[in-house]
């Protein structure tokens, strides 16, 4: 996520100009003003903590510019006013430079930005900024910075003098001069938190040519590094738990000089191991030892000897006590596979010679499994509970419902396709089938499919036909109590379906703009909008939602539909015709001009791109102007809801 800001942050973040009391054309001014980076570095340091925007006569968000009064509720081109009640703050996050780097977190909307003060190299969170070091180093996967999974924390290496610097949250958590100049892991940084985000690793790697050429990885858990590992280390040998709280991995000696250990938490286990996999509950392990002299390999709880064969699959649902293993050889070690689920094996499910167990997937409650089996390459069947179900050539896309009733998966023989609910199949007849798709609620499974020759769509285990010559994008609402599509009707226009009805009010034009149809239900599944087109000529934009369509204006580009998680407000962003601008929309209320340094023109809303909504329904918007790059916080007025819009209806009002 790492980005050049005079490559692709012009083109993406937005200029903010409004909110500052700025015009466009300050930029063409700041020649005249005194020392540039003075200011820039005083408007970071400013805004190390989130600052209300004024609210003189000219409102937050809003563009001296004037371009006449609104002519509808959705197209108000007229002076921005905000409903009373709402708030709109900003926080600069770090001062603006050619060549400069920022990485977003993945919740929340921070930023760390790597710069340059002077020659030397620094890293602003949040507009702090950072100790200054001689490089920034590189990881793996990013540039510079690591984020936790909530997005709260973050950590990276740097290099000062011959020595690597951890730091993290702003803290400096390890310093060493071992990686001789502060090569890590040949230049990688491989920093991580553990999924709980309460612990921070990384890997640091070392090459030494006295007395002999050889090198070592050294794994280092919350700081306390652990001993030397062998430079072959894989970080696939590493396993933590579930909790986030304990790590377990294979040791190495570098020297060659010992034999190989398990370690659990920084200490020696009492037993060799390898391969380890965590119990779900995060207090057991599963690993694996070849026996001497060719013995085969024996499966270990604990350090405990299970059973003994050529090769195991350790498959833990992420709940419940069931454990599926897929064993390979048996006690003879013959070429064949079978399932043992909780210690005793599942009659009738050997493959045959050379066969292998592909796959085992878990119900959500952890009570029921499903294995993809097959004896030869095209010979490929489901064991679901111990029961085995018909044979195909290929066997795809195994899942079960959020109820945990009922196994779904996608199959083909004989130059057919069919989708398997159950032990029911669909399909088959001439004409193509797409992967299943299943209600994040219940047990409801959708496909699209051809009835003999027909567009049809699988759903509640019959197939209807789908009124058109196609469709796409087909889903469900969270609560899997509705289901939607995109259907191409009979004049070759896109029209949204809601449970199998095409939708009057809705049209999102010709096929053309086949890429841009897209739809959104409400978390509460109570409504569902999309932006497109009016239903009738001219084809002014506008908004769909429920079953209502909502003029935005001739020339108007909108994007990023968005309900807050509690259901009450929609946001968009919207383009104003013959300028480079963008505002901000809730529930159909302008509440912030936004203007784009973006070079690729007035239809491009790419700017829009980086930003977040807090369960709390506050949207956050990554923000540029010609000094510093910006968080905007809006947290929409009470006074407004997705009522205003629909007189209070909702989605199932307008489905017959």
């Amino acid at each position: 996520m790492f980005n050049h800001i005079t490559l692709r942050a012009k083109a993406i973040a937005l200029v903010i100009a409004a909110i500052l009391g700025t015009t466009l054309g300050a930029a063409a001014q700041s020649a005249q003003k005194p020392s540039v980076w003075r200011q820039i570095k005083d408007a970071a340091n400013q805004g190390q903590q989130p600052r209300k925007a004024q609210q003189p006569a000219q409102q937050p968000g809003q563009r001296s510019d004037k371009r006449g009064p609104s002519q509808s509720q959705g197209n108000d081109s007229g002076p921005i006013k905000p409903p009373a009640g709402t708030k709109i703050e900003e926080t600069v996050l770090a001062p603006l430079q050619d060549g400069a780097k920022f990485e977003v977190s993945p919740h929340g909307l921070h930023v760390a930005t790597i710069e340059n003060d002077g020659s030397r190299a620094v890293v602003y969170y949040d507009g702090v900024e950072g100790p200054k070091f001689d490089q920034i180093l590189t990881q793996a996967s990013t540039d510079g910075v690591a984020f936790s999974p909530d997005g709260n924390r973050y950590a990276y290496c740097a290099r000062a003098g011959n020595q690597y610097v951890v730091m993290v949250d702003g803290k400096e958590l390890a310093r060493s001069s071992e990686s001789q100049g502060g090569t890590i892991v040949g230049g990688n940084c491989q920093l991580g938190f553990t999924s709980n985000n309460k612990h921070v690793y990384y890997f640091s790697g070392v090459t030494l040519t006295n007395p002999s050429t050889w090198g070592f990885t050294r794994f280092v858990f919350d700081g306390k590094s652990e001993p030397p590992n062998s430079s072959g280390w894989d970080t696939r040998e590493l396993a933590f738990s579930p909790d986030g709280d304990h790590y377990a991995y294979v040791w190495n000696d570098p020297k060659k000089q010992k034999p190989w250990m398990l370690i659990v938490d920084g200490k020696p286990a009492a037993y060799q191991g390898g391969a380890p996999q965590w119990t779900n509950d995060s207090k057991h392990l599963y690993t694996q030892a070849p026996v001497p002299r060719g013995g085969g390999t024996d499966l270990l709880f604990d350090g405990k000897p299970l059973m003994r064969a050529f090769s195991f699959r350790v498959y833990i649902p992420p709940v419940g006590n069931m454990v599926v293993v897929a064993v390979t050889g048996g006690a003879n070690f013959h070429p064949s596979s079978f399932l043992v689920v909780n210690g005793k094996k599942v009659p009738g499910s050997d493959t045959v010679e050379r066969g292998m167990i592909d796959d085992v997937v878990f119900s959500p409650d952890g009570k029921h499994y499903a294995a993809i089996c097959g004896d030869t390459s095209s010979h490929h069947y489901v064991i679901t509970d111990g029961k085995r179900g018909q044979e195909y050539v290929s066997v795809s896309k195994l899942a079960f419902t959020p109820d945990s009733s009922t196994a779904v998966y996608e199959s083909s023989v004989n130059g057919k396709n069919f989708i398997v609910v159950g032990e029911q199949e669909f399909g088959g007849s001439i004409g193509s089938v797409e992967p299943p798709v299943i209600a994040p609620a219940g047990n409801r499974v959708a496909a699209f499919m051809a009835i003999n020759r027909n567009p049809g769509v699988l759903i509640d285990g019959k197939v209807k036909s789908l009124n058109g010559r196609g469709g796409k994008d087909l889903g469900f609402s969270p609560d899997g109590a509705h289901y939607a599509y995109v259907l191409i009707d009979a004049g070759m226009g896109l029209r949204l379906a809601l449970d199998g009805v095409a939708q009057p009010a809705s049209n999102f034009g010709g096929l053309g703009n086949a890429s841009d149809a897209h739809y959104v239900f409400s978390p509460d599944s109570k409504h569902v909008a999309h932006l497109g087109l009016s239903p009738t000529p001219p084809d002014n934009r506008g908004l769909f939602l429920d079953g209502k369509y909502i003029a935005l204006g001739q020339s108007i580009v909108a994007g990023h539909l968005t309900f807050t998680p509690d259901s009450k407000h929609l946001y968009w962003f919207q383009q104003m015709p013959g300028v480079n601008d963008f505002r901000v929309l809730i529930d159909g209320r302008a509440v912030a001009e936004l203007g784009s340094a973006s070079s690729k023109g007035v239809n491009d809303l790419s700017a829009a791109s980086w930003f977040d909504v807090l369960p709390d329904g506050t949207l956050l918007v990554l923000a540029q102007d010609d000094n510093s790059l910006k968080r905007i916080s809006i947290t929409p007025s009470d006074s407004t809801r997705v009522a205003t819009l629909t007189g209070g209806g909702t989605m199932s009002a307008v489905n017959p």
